[in-house]
This record gives C-alpha cells, structure tokens and sequence, in this order.
C-alpha cells in the first residue's frame, strides 16, 4: 500500500511537471510572437502640388505608413509632426524635380527616400515605408 501510494505521488509529479512545462513554453511562444510583431505608424495622406507645366494644376495624394520594431513604436508617436515635417518637405522636393510625375514615379525611389530621411532621426528602428495610396488628381 505504501508503494502504490510513492508511485501515485511521483506519477502525478512527473503529470504536473510535464503540464507546467507546457504551458510555460506555449506562454514564452506567445511572448517571442508578440515581441516580434511590427509596430504600424500610420503618418497618414499627404496632398502636393505638381508643377505647373502650362496646362490645369495637378497634384498628387500619398499615404504612407511606417513600419517599425516594435520597441521603437512608442518613440516614433512622439515624434510624429516631425515625421510629417520630414515627409512634406521630401516629398515636396521630389514634386519640384519632377519626380512625381503620373507615369514617372519611381514608387522604390519615393519609399528610398523617405526611409533614409527617417532613419536619420531614428536609426535602425524602421523597417520598411508603406506607400498605402497614390492618387494623382
């Protein structure tokens, strides 16, 4: 009787050992998952002007969001009106130079330029520009 009793005692050890390591390492699998999530920072629609080329007025509608890790997410809320400041103004000078042309934006060169312009105020914390409309009008 007392033999049953150490071997239903270690039995419903090893049980409870097997079931908490389970569920810790599906808890740490969930964690490294949310950890590696990407953070989204939408910095919204930009409108800019096209030059004048002689004919009507045009201009072109950009949305663009940011992807970023996710330790530098809340970062880069706080610093989004410089983020729409830097984006305005790059955007604006690639308009003067014609780059954004309908039928001559280079849409890789657009997400280039922006990204380097972003990473300067937040080295290696972005991972990729979105370019989430384009709308020439």
């Amino acid at each position: 009787m007392i033999k049953s009793y150490r071997s239903r005692r270690s039995v419903l050890a090893a049980l409870a050992l097997v079931s908490s390591s389970r569920w810790l390492g599906s808890a740490a699998v969930a964690e490294e998952g949310h950890k590696t999530k990407p953070g989204f920072i939408s910095l919204g629609e930009f409108t800019v002007n096209l030059p004048d080329d002689g004919g009507a007025m045009g201009y072109v509608v950009i949305g663009i969001t940011l992807e970023v890790t996710p330790e530098a997410a809340g970062d880069f809320n706080d610093i989004t009106p410089r983020l729409k400041d830097l984006v305005i103004s790059r955007l604006m000078t690639m308009a003067a130079k014609g780059m954004l042309a309908p039928g001559h934006t280079d849409l890789v060169m657009i997400k280039t330029s922006l990204l380097d312009g972003v990473a300067k105020l937040r080295p290696d914390s972005v991972r990729e520009v979105l370019i989430t409309r384009l709308l020439y009008g």
